[in-house]
């Protein structure tokens, strides 16, 4: 019980004190950060970031994209061939036919995050594309 209570206390304290700084000390804080944010060594260091992840990431979402759609063709290929089997009235099919299911699932499931990868990477890009043509300028 007295640890809560001092808990709520040192809470309150903080509260107190950190509304007496107010608004003014916001402020100063932000403009602190933002001064050191937008010094030229600090942007250059940020520029040479940006440039050195877009050479790593490069063409990895299309790889990503072509690997999904490999995936969904060939699960699609075997689900294809899955209902062949289970029309013979083969009980051995059955469980066949539902890993099917799962296995095309799994591939869709796949694609989209590949998709999602490559949107993102893309849009990633071009942020960074657009902060240096405007840092350019």
């Amino acid at each position: 019980m007295r640890g809560k209570l001092l808990f709520i206390t040192g809470g309150l304290v903080g509260y107190v004190l950190g509304a007496r700084a107010g608004r003014q000390r916001y402020d100063q804080i932000a403009s602190a950060a933002s001064d050191l944010w937008n010094r030229p060594p600090v942007q250059r260091r940020v520029n040479e970031v940006k440039d050195f992840a877009l050479e790593r990431v490069g063409d990895v979402p299309g790889v990503l994209f072509e690997a999904g759609k490999k995936v969904v063709s060939a699960v699609q290929d075997k689900t294809k061939s899955a209902p062949g089997k289970a029309a013979t009235g083969s009980d051995a099919s059955a469980p066949e036919a539902g890993s099917a299911t799962a296995a095309g699932k799994a591939a869709a499931a796949a694609t989209k995050s590949a998709k999602s990868a490559a949107a993102s990477a893309g849009s990633a890009a071009r942020s960074a594309k657009a902060a240096s043509d405007s840092d350019a300028q």
